[in-house]
């Protein structure tokens, strides 16, 4: 600090370095000189030219205690500019979670489902990931001398921009994906992706998979464990008890085996290296290996590779083609292959059918009060008041119900495909059921190479 003494030797004046302070320090004053007062510290002051930020009240209470006490007070802060306020530097808003830790979900009545980890995000194209908010210039300050005190501008920020992310066209300030996918910041950018690719094993390490984008799994899919993807799956080793959900393709490089429980859908085709006790629902099903004791179900074709065993056991469904180098085995186990149903159609067929039962019911219902009601009326030669609203509204239900019952029978009606055949390369062997439409045929002896078609409404073959 500067010192500047006042032209009498009992006020002192000091002046902070950086401007933004002055202090006062005050001696008694001798009894042969006359008093000090505020107007002689605050002409002082001017003479500094200190002008802003003058605590008058504080220097004539010093003043006066100075007098009443007869002692000396130092370094009392008698004016103060005021402090510029810097700005804030520029930061971003994440509108996804970038510190994603893998941890159980807690369910609705506090049960912790540990299949459910969470271990990816999913995100839809234009959705906001991260918002910018600017920096600000700060607030200007002043100092004792009245001079104007810049503030530090905030440092300005930028989008982190990356694979799949841009600026929204709609506002500069947003972050926002182009693509339906997986979100992820990594080393300071924000990127989007189609690929989930697990490194490992699913299990109880990574939980469940959804991706709004593809699935790649370099390991196993352990049992109880659920990949559901909008693009394609492909699992590089087994899938056990476990559900595979796509809107695209599937394939399984290892095998697809457990106790019954597993299910695989594909609305485009399931490629799976060898199968055994499970239910497979796509397309086409390709099998490179053998499928054993398996639910198929394809819309178009199913076509499996194994030499000693192709299908054995389970049931086989496919709209157009089934093509195998064996069916069955020399154990005769009971094996059925279908071909010229849709599945899709044949399952909204057990759909309806379920609900004509259900109508059947309640008209069966109906009618029995209203035979009751028209009892009543035969006995009393008419209906009793009481009785015509309930009447009326049986009437009323019945017709409702008929005419649901008629809708339903035309949509009961599957569609079948006549061209389609079921081709065996190699060898049929006994206890086989070949269905294809409507007929059915059960193989009593071994045939080879043959291809079994419909003919009208029966089931011919043909080498």
């Amino acid at each position: 600090m500067s010192e500047t003494n006042d032209k009498t030797k009992f006020i002192s004046i000091k002046v902070s370095d950086d401007h933004m302070k002055v202090y006062l320090t005050v001696k008694p004053v001798a009894q042969e000189d006359s008093d000090i007062n505020s107007d002689d510290v605050l002409k002082i002051l001017q003479s500094k030219n200190v002008s802003f930020g003058i605590k008058v009240e504080i220097i004539k209470n010093t003043l006066d205690k100075v007098k009443q006490e007869i002692n000396s007070m130092e370094n009392v802060l008698i004016a103060e500019g005021s402090q510029a306020i810097n700005g804030e530097d520029g930061r971003l808003e994440f509108l996804f979670n970038i510190n994603k830790k893998i941890k159980p979900q807690e369910g609705a009545h506090g049960k912790v489902d540990f299949h459910e980890l969470s271990m990816v995000e999913n995100v839809e194209k234009e959705q906001p990931l991260v918002k910018l908010i600017d920096s600000t210039p700060g607030t200007p300050g002043k100092n004792v001398y009245g001079k104007m005190v810049n503030p530090v501008h905030g440092k300005p920020c930028v989008l982190p921009v990356g694979e799949n992310t841009k600026v929204s066209d709609k506002d500069t300030k947003l972050l926002v994906s182009c693509i339906d996918g997986i979100v992820k910041y990594v080393s300071g950018v924000v990127s989007v992706k189609s690929c989930c690719t697990v490194e490992k094993d699913v299990d109880f390490s990574t939980g469940n998979i959804t991706s709004k984008g593809t699935v790649v799994v370099k390991g196993n899919v352990r049992s109880g464990f659920i990949l559901d993807a909008i693009g394609d799956i492909e699992v590089g080793g087994t899938v056990e008890d476990s559900i595979i959900k796509s809107k695209g393709n599937v394939l399984v490089k290892g095998g697809f085996i457990g106790s019954g429980k597993g299910k695989i859908e594909a609305e485009g085709d399931a490629t799976i290296g060898f199968a055994r006790n499970q239910t497979i629902m796509a397309t086409n099903v390709i099998i490179l290996r053998e499928a054993v004791g398996c639910t198929i179900y394809a819309k178009n074709t199913v076509k499996v590779s194994g030499d000693k065993i192709s299908i054995e056991g389970g049931i086989t469904t496919a709209g157009a083609m089934i093509e195998v180098e064996s069916l069955g085995s020399k154990n005769e186990v009971r094996t059925d292959v279908e071909a010229g149903i849709d599945y899709t159609a044949h399952q909204s067929q057990m759909s309806t059918r379920k609900e004509i039962s259900g109508f059947k019911a309640v008209l069966k219902t109906v009618d029995k009060e209203l035979n009751t009601l028209h009892a009543i009326q035969k006995a009393k030669g008419e209906l009793p008041a009481q009785y015509t609203t309930t009447f009326d509204h049986l009437l009323s239900r019945r017709e409702e119900l008929v005419k649901k019952l008629k809708d339903l029978a035309s949509e009961e009606i599957v569609p079948v495909n006549k061209d389609a055949k079921i081709m065996v390369n190699r060898v049929v062997h006994p206890g086989i059921e070949i269905k294809i439409g409507e007929s059915t045929m059960t193989v009593l002896e071994e045939y080879h190479g043959t291809t079994f078609y419909l003919s009208g409404d029966e089931i011919k073959t043909k080498k």
